[in-house]
């Protein structure tokens, strides 16, 4: 997902925005507080909020008790604060103009700055607890203040952080729970909005879509820990592309593919790239007339491109699909389906072993689906075990497990 950033000017005294953003925190916490209450009782706020942790126990409780108390202070004060949000009606109600008029002033210009719950990475770091972050999908560049961000960041690598901010003209500022996903990028997020409704196919759709429905994406926290699997310099994740494709010459392909064909449907597999990490495949539909890119690495997606480039097709260079395992682990304990991004694949599967689905693959894949649930009940994860049920890579499988536990002992 290509961004364009937009810049804005950053060049500011640090000493005396981190005074006014402790003044505003200092002065807007109460008024906040007394608001989530007003929220709960007028509208019943944390009342829908606990029915969605009902019906999602089997993830949301996986976090204990004061984490999910602060994500639902969270979602309590995004339902407030977002675009067209409660604040609007709450300027009318006599309960709230009866408020200090200083206190009463803070909400009116609170109410014309929405409050949104976004993705950001950061490129640098002007000051100490300062920021200068992108928002990984309208690309907007802003000043952030965060403490919080600075705490993550000693012991964690963190690839995308999630949270709740608001400006105070000069800078903005965190509320609640601030999350560090240690593999999510925008692809993943992307992806799981699409999954979650398939009408979501812009960017537009997605942020619509979290401000709606802002508690399954608050679930994501719950595997924000997982790291990138690598193998070697590699990092595994599925990369993908199709396109429409009618001339299709299958003794073109075979001096650097291999070719199988079963049902309607050619699977050309790269002769020096097509197993273990890269796995790296092209299928050709005969009813579709389509062509699908599929590589687990991105040097292997880009090794695809090069091929094909030398058979005279013209491919986009950004995939359509880059979803990490641990996205993909995400989305099927939470939705409870699996992720089928290959269907052609399965058509495959039933010849000799060559042609079947990476088994080192599957055993990670079922490694992380044991340890995730394992190590967020806090139960004793016992490694060895794991690895033997699943036949995961032993030095894969405790690298990740090593990763996992040093973000959890922060």
């Amino acid at each position: 997902m290509k961004l364009k950033i937009k810049k804005v000017n950053l060049d500011m005294d640090y000493t005396a925005i981190r005074a006014k953003c402790k003044k505003t925190s200092d002065f807007s916490d109460p008024i906040l507080n007394e608001l989530m209450y007003y929220a709960a009782q007028r509208n019943k706020v944390n009342q829908h909020f606990d029915l969605l942790a009902k019906k999602h126990k089997s993830i949301f409780g996986r976090l204990d008790q004061s984490n999910q108390g602060l994500f639902k202070s969270q979602y309590i004060i995004h339902e407030i604060f977002k675009k067209e949000g409660l604040i609007h009606k709450y300027l009318n109600h006599s309960a709230v103009k009866s408020m200090p008029q200083e206190d009463y002033t803070y909400l009116e210009k609170q109410a014309q700055m929405p409050w949104r719950f976004t993705y950001w990475f950061f490129r640098s770091s002007p000051a100490p607890d300062f920021f200068e972050s992108v928002d990984i999908f309208t690309g907007e560049e802003f000043l952030l203040f965060s403490p919080g961000v600075s705490l993550t960041l000693i012991d964690s690598e963190v690839a995308t952080f999630g949270g709740l901010i608001s400006s105070d003209g000069s800078c903005y500022q965190t509320f609640g729970p601030l999350t560090g996903f240690r593999s999510f990028q925008a692809d993943d997020i992307f992806f799981y909005g699409g999954e979650l409704d398939p009408l979501v196919e812009s960017i537009d759709n997605l942020l619509a879509l979290i401000q709606k429905d802002l508690f399954s994406f608050l679930l994501l926290s719950v595997f924000s820990a997982i790291p990138m699997v690598k193998h070697e310099r590699h990092e595994i994740l599925h990369v993908i592309s199709g396109i429409e494709f009618t001339d299709f010459d299958m003794l073109l392909w075979e001096k650097d593919f291999r070719v199988e064909y079963s049902d309607e449907v050619f699977k050309m597999s790269l002769k020096e790239l097509d197993g273990f990490p890269h796995f790296c495949c092209v299928y050709w539909s005969e009813a579709k007339e389509e062509l699908t890119l599929s590589a687990m690495t991105d040097f292997g997606y880009d090794a695809l491109l090069n091929s094909l480039k030398k058979l005279g097709i013209q491919v986009p260079s950004e995939p359509d699909i880059r979803l990490h395992l641990s996205m993909q682990t995400a989305i099927e304990d939470i939705l409870g389906n699996q992720v089928d991004l290959l269907p052609y694949e399965k058509l495959f599967q039933s010849g000799s072993d060559e042609n079947v689905k990476s088994p080192e693959m599957d055993a990670l894949n079922d490694f992380l689906n044991l340890l995730v649930p394992a190590v967020n009940s806090k139960k004793e994860v016992d490694l060895d075990l794991m690895i033997s049920e699943t036949g995961a890579d032993p030095q894969a499988a405790r690298a990740i497990y090593k990763d996992l536990m040093k973000k959890l002992k922060k």
